[in-house]
């Protein structure tokens, strides 16, 4: 595997071979420190849940958010997906499942929220949305299981979403076989110290997240601190 990390304009590149004692003398192991949790009793999901999900509706899709979030650009990410299937996983109230059915790709945009999916529902009512309906397909999944066929799809985005998930280790094996190889999966999560999302307590910091991920098959890491103000952008290639 090969890991870049992104500074700037500049990438630095190194062998994991080399990379993985440095990263654990810095990232120590804290998998046994953990509390364990499940699915909606996650303390993340928890929090969230403490509001109603017109409120979250109206902040996910907040006019202000495009300027911090940036979607253009993080689409870009994938490359032309015209015509390739992409999950939206964690999709919410579909701020991303919209944007990439317009560029032309073939969404699921998968949940675990009814409320949330009948949110995308209705606005696919809407007149100036019907046309996106054809492209996008609305997916219960479970809160341990993707439910993705092998290979099933050419990438994968999951945006705030990835510190809700218990045993991520294990949820990303499954991911990783619903991807094509060559495949991109995209995690973009909050920044700690950043006051926005849950609490710090909640969050998923990057130096966790690559503790978790390196031990993935992923063929190449792209790590990226700085696209995003207030959120860390992580590129597994398979």
């Amino acid at each position: 595997m090969v890991i870049k990390e992104k500074r700037g304009n500049m990438k630095l590149y190194f062998r994991l071979i080399f990379l993985i004692p440095m990263l654990l003398s810095i990232f120590p192991l804290k998998a046994q420190q953990q509390e364990t949790k499940k699915g909606a009793d996650n303390n993340a999901n928890q929090y969230m849940n403490q509001r109603s999900v017109e409120s979250l509706v109206d902040a996910f899709d907040s006019p202000e958010r495009d300027s911090w979030q940036k979607p253009d650009e993080v689409i870009a990410l994938f490359g032309n997906i015209a015509g390739k299937k992409i999950m939206d996983l964690g999709a919410g109230s579909g701020y991303f499942t919209l944007r990439l059915a317009s560029k032309g790709a073939n969404v699921i945009s998968a949940d675990v929220s009814d409320s949330f999916q009948n949110s995308i529902r209705e606005k696919l009512d809407i007149e100036n949305l019907k046309n996106l309906s054809n492209n996008i397909e609305l997916r219960k999944v479970a809160y341990d299981n993707p439910l993705l066929k092998i290979e099933e799809v050419d990438g994968l985005l999951i945006v705030n979403s990835w510190h809700h998930i218990d045993n991520r280790t294990e949820y990303m094996q499954k991911v990783l076989k619903g991807v094509k190889q060559g495949g991109k999966i995209i995690i973009i999560d909050f920044k700690l110290g950043i006051n926005m999302g849950p609490p710090d307590s909640h969050k998923l910091g990057l130096k966790d997240a690559i503790e978790e991920i390196i031990e993935l098959e992923f063929s190449e890491l792209i790590i990226n601190k700085f696209l995003l103000e207030r959120q860390y952008v992580i590129i597994g290639v398979k």
